[in-house]
């Protein structure tokens, strides 16, 4: 089996032009989007314990449309899989909503009141894992609610916590909490590591930093490999 080489951290901004340079270069977005949600589903059935579903935490962007397409693979592979988002939260992305709309009846979504994000608690109950899909590196400015309110009942989940590229709540390219971050037990970084989740204080939120092969090609993940 090919191993995926190890690169240096990137900022936000860089991760950003190495999708944009892949789709430019003929790689539809959708596609790059597809291989991550399989890698961190396959990493996701790895990490989860025990016979509960997998939550899978949804939030509006591209990071949300990794946490449907996730869903999706557990799904089809048998593993019990609960959709956890806020009213208001529909994927708001063209990719996002793509893949929200192919997961299947047997994933349950469960759809939060905004005004009452204590109901994440009583959702959490039972599960195997937490995947993190709420916020990924685009996030530039302070959570609001119920955010903050939310991060914190992730982080009392009693199971692993899985982040999608880095925690949310986290500035990528610098690590720091805006204001509250989650605690990940993992984090899965989508094609290339970022910066923020290898400062001090990042490394605290992000946890182990786990590579994912998301298709870009070697001519756009090759001048960041770690020599």
């Amino acid at each position: 089996m090919a191993i995926y080489p190890p690169h240096r951290p990137v900022l936000g901004s860089e991760a950003r032009a190495a999708d944009l340079a892949a789709t430019r270069a003929g790689l539809p977005s959708l596609v790059l989007m597809e291989h991550a949600a399989r890698a961190l589903a396959a990493l996701a059935a790895e990490l989860r314990r025990g016979p509960g579903p997998v939550a899978v935490v949804c939030g509006p962007g591209n990071n949300g449309g990794d946490g449907y397409g996730c869903a999706r693979f557990l799904d089809s592979w048998g593993i019990g899989v609960r959709i956890l988002r806020f009213s208001g939260d529909a994927p708001r992305t063209a990719d996002a909503r793509s893949e929200a709309a192919l997961v299947g009846a047997g994933a349950e979504l469960v759809e939060l009141p905004r005004t009452a994000p204590e109901g994440l608690s009583e959702a959490l109950r039972g599960v195997s894992l937490v995947v993190d899909a709420l916020f990924g590196v685009g996030l530039a400015r302070p959570l609001e609610a119920p955010y903050p309110a939310a991060i914190g009942l992730l982080d009392a989940a009693a199971c692993p916590r899985l982040a999608v590229d880095v925690p949310s709540g986290l500035d990528a390219d610098d690590g720091r909490a805006l204001p509250v971050a989650v605690h990940a037990d993992v984090t899965a970084a989508m094609g290339l590591p970022k910066v923020g989740c290898t400062t001090p204080a990042g490394r605290l939120h992000a946890g182990r930093v786990v590579e994912l092969d998301i298709g870009l090609p070697r001519a756009v993940h090759g001048p960041f490999l770690r020599v």
